[in-house]
């Protein structure tokens, strides 16, 4: 694959690399060991992959307000409750 690198490659090669990344958009895929080890991409796609993963996570814990509600009442519960133990100093 013309995407991938070894770690040595990467090293020797950083400037190439940064180029095709701006000029080609490419994305560039580092190896150590035989293993895919970091993947290289323009800033443009970050911004999308953390904006998609933001627009994914919103709405998780609306249904879940009745539910923290409940747990923080009885953590307040439990401390009122506890009765606290004597330490020799």
């Amino acid at each position: 694959m013309d995407n991938v690198f070894t770690l040595t490659e990467a090293k020797s090669k950083f400037s190439e690399i940064i180029n095709r990344i701006i000029y080609r958009k490419e994305r560039i895929v580092v190896t150590k060991n035989g293993k895919k080890v970091a993947l290289v991409i323009p800033v443009e796609d970050n911004n999308f992959i953390e904006a998609e993963g933001l627009s994914q996570a919103r709405g998780v814990l609306e249904d879940m307000d009745d539910d923290i509600d409940e747990m923080v009442q009885s953590i307040y519960a439990a401390r009122k409750a506890e009765k606290g133990r004597e330490v020799d100093l």
